[in-house]
């Protein structure tokens, strides 16, 4: 019985630094551009199969550490805060040391069924239709070049329009590391997607809480940049009408749906 409850323990620890490194993974995510709201973002993020075997594996070490012999002379609380207080201090060892990410990769792998963090992360991406993109660079057409080949992670070869995008993300894409696009088909027959942002795909040990801050930070800036794009509409109360002044040149990614959200 004390085998049991201390395999329930370390079972439970492991389901922590899985959870750990799914919350950690999610805390700078990019969720204007994949969700409308936090709240829906958080729902589809948390790691609701761990959080169940976490409390399913307390459940379990607290029943068999109170049918040891002298177990049942401790009272359940005291159990319960044992049992909560090693797994999450052995979880956040585990995590420490990138067991979370060792354990979520290797049953993504593993298990077609498993969703683990990177298929999740590709599933929320690779949507065209919503203007998202997972995949590499893999030529340009003319240099200077407008428009580059990208190939999605479905094998689907895109031809990239890249004229609004910054220096940071032309270097990001001539790199050949998977991506992450933001951006919207311009036309669906012929793969043709028009690029607003790229950013990086991290994962591992490579995603530390510091380069997920500044691609967070990068994120949010891109999208207020993109934002001032917009035309600007006239007080026509006020006399003003429609001018050179107002009218700077047609952007499609001010009109991008994260652009319009956080521009509110």
């Amino acid at each position: 019985m004390w085998f049991l409850w201390f395999l329930s323990v370390v079972f439970g620890a492991l389901a922590v630094a899985v959870s750990l490194y799914v919350l950690m993974n999610h805390q700078y995510s990019l969720y204007e551009a994949t969700h409308d709201n936090l709240f829906t973002f958080v729902v589809e993020a948390l790691p609701f199969l761990w959080l169940l075997v976490f409390g399913l594996m307390t459940s379990v070490a607290i029943y068999n550490l109170r049918h040891t012999a002298n177990g049942y002379r401790h009272p359940v609380s005291v159990i319960l805060a044992s049992s909560l207080v090693l797994s999450l201090a052995g979880g956040s060892a585990l995590q420490l040391f990138g067991f979370g990410y060792s354990v979520d990769n290797l049953l993504g792998k593993n298990m077609k069924m498993y969703m683990s963090q990177q298929k999740q992360e590709e599933k929320m991406w690779q949507m065209p239709a919503e203007g998202r993109l997972v995949g590499k660079q893999i030529f340009t057409t003319l240099s200077p070049t407008s428009t580059i080949i990208f190939e999605d992670v479905s094998g689907q070869r895109w031809q990239v329009i890249v004229n609004e995008l910054e220096e940071y993300d032309m270097n990001l894409l001539k790199s050949e590391a998977k991506v992450k696009l933001l951006g919207k088909v311009v036309n669906s027959s012929v793969y043709k997607f028009h690029a607003c942002g790229t950013f990086k795909q991290i994962l591992g040990k490579d995603k530390t809480m510091d380069n997920m801050s500044q691609e967070r930070q990068r994120f949010v800036e891109r999208i207020y940049k993109l934002s001032d794009q917009k035309k600007t509409r006239p007080d026509f109360d006020k006399g003003e009408a429609w001018s050179a002044l107002n009218l700077p040149p047609d952007s499609i990614c001010s009109n991008i749906r994260p652009v319009v959200n956080m521009a509110i």
